[in-house]
């Protein structure tokens, strides 16, 4: 009995950890062209639309969020400029928990990364 009431107050402490701050996020990010942003993750025209990407939004010239329909992924997509001119990218639910962060990726490894997470699938059986 102890160790549910145990488990039970750590899923709580977890699941107020994993909620992404859009506010804080966005003060702490550096302002980006979210048109020049969309340009880096959609160069692969074939592997952009393959995660079913729509809903675009742009929060104060510093995060551009979009929603997926990916195979290993659904829900929202969060992509930030950090102080160091690397991406920030954070895949949430719809309500805004993060299921995963991926911090400090360069602008050519930025639409693979995001792949790998949403929708990519190595072997594909036919």
């Amino acid at each position: 009995m102890v160790s549910f009431s145990y488990i039970y107050i750590v899923i709580i402490k977890t699941d107020r950890q994993m909620k992404l701050d859009l506010e804080k996020l966005g003060n702490e990010s550096r302002v980006q062209d979210c048109n020049e942003t969309l340009k880096v993750i959609s160069h692969n025209k074939v592997t952009f639309w393959s995660w079913g990407a729509h809903a675009f939004k742009n929060y104060k010239n510093k995060v551009l969020r979009f929603k997926v329909n990916g195979h290993h992924h659904k829900g929202h997509v969060y992509v930030a400029v950090n102080g160091s001119d690397l991406y920030d990218v954070y895949l949430t639910t719809t309500r805004g928990n993060i299921v995963k962060e991926m911090k400090d990726i360069y602008f050519d490894e930025t639409q693979d990364r995001i792949d790998n997470a949403i929708e990519r699938i190595e072997k594909y059986e036919i």
